[in-house]
């Protein structure tokens, strides 16, 4: 299996039971089983209670390698939209955070503060909240996978 198809699979293994999704924000979003969602251009990585994926908005024209040139280190996967060069830069977790309310604040904070730390290092959105993501599993979008395996918080 490729390192691609690895890193695809992952994602989709990973989604939540029933996934926010949606083609286009204005008409708003919906919930279905992951195998009906997974057709929408735009998905739910995460669910309620877990982290597995840091994911981050980057709209430039070479948001796709931008990474490499500022020094960051690699997305597992990217999905870049086609026609402006913006993309998804996913980072997958070896350890998912643990978010539902009676999670640990501890390793909450330490996520957060490495969240943004590589926010900023990217030059991502601020204002992306993360619910939801282009989908890279879905043809619209131009798809790369880089970093083979997932990360920790250090």
């Amino acid at each position: 299996m490729s390192n691609n198809a690895v890193q695809l699979a992952l994602f989709e293994q990973r989604l939540p039971k029933k996934p926010y999704h949606t083609d286009e924000f204005a008409t708003g979003l919906a919930i279905a089983r992951a195998q009906n969602a997974l057709k929408s251009r735009y998905i739910q990585a995460n669910g309620p209670t877990h982290k597995y994926w840091l994911i981050f908005d980057v709209d430039s024209p070479d948001a796709a390698l931008g990474w490499y040139d500022l020094g960051a280190p690699a997305p597992n996967i990217v999905a870049t939209n086609r026609e402006n060069g913006h993309a998804h830069l996913i980072y997958g977790l070896e350890v998912s955070i643990r978010t539902a309310p009676h999670g640990r604040s501890v390793p909450l904070r330490y996520a957060a503060a490495v969240e943004n730390a590589l926010r900023e290092k990217l030059g991502a959105d601020i204002g992306y909240a993360g619910l939801i993501c282009k989908n890279p599993l879905h043809p619209h979008w131009q798809v790369s996978t880089w970093e083979q395996n997932l990360y920790d918080l250090d």
